[in-house]
């Protein structure tokens, strides 16, 4: 049995949610088929909600209302659609509603390093949906929020074999 990756999030918003897994389900698709889509095409399927979580360059196609600024912990939109489908080396699983005001993310890093969880924490968060806890492969960690668009890790887990390559360059950075 393989082990998937995760980010379990507070689930505050069903309509949300079910905006997030539409989304997620185009995304997925795209992926899939290699068919990337345009930026007017992500630009037009994302809920003018989430939209206000990005920053949008001055030549960029933007919203007619405001957006987030370039801060700290805030990305690009078409940085954030293009991460998503082309970069980040991961097939989608299933996003799930857990009840008692939790879902979950599930997903298959392809391969390390895949790209990491920050993207899709931030992603996420654009439909107001804070990470608690995350498996991003090497360990389990607890999500604690710094401010509205920075995080830290602390772990929970290490969910790593000694002899696992992922182990070995953890240890090595780590050192």
């Amino acid at each position: 049995m393989e082990k998937n990756e995760y980010i379990e999030f507070e689930m505050n918003n069903e309509d949300k949610f079910n905006d997030l897994t539409k989304l997620l389900d185009l995304i997925s698709t795209s992926k899939k088929s290699g068919d990337y889509k345009s930026d007017k095409y992500w630009f037009d399927k994302f809920p003018d909600y989430a939209l206000k979580h990005y920053y949008f360059a001055d030549s960029d196609l933007k919203p007619k209302f405001e957006t987030s600024n370039a801060d700290a912990g805030t990305w690009n939109f078409y940085s954030m659609t293009e991460h998503l489908v082309e970069n980040i080396d991961i097939e989608f699983l299933e996003c799930k509603n857990n009840g008692n005001g939790k879902a979950r993310l599930e997903f298959y890093a392809c391969g390390y390093p895949y790209g990491g969880i920050t993207g899709l924490t931030m992603f996420l968060k654009s439909f107001d949906f804070k990470a608690t806890e995350i498996d991003e492969g090497g360990g389990v960690y607890k999500v604690q929020w710094t401010s509205e668009t920075e995080f830290k890790l602390t772990e929970i887990k290490d969910t790593l074999t000694k002899s696992s390559l992922l182990s070995k360059i953890k240890k090595f950075f780590n050192s």
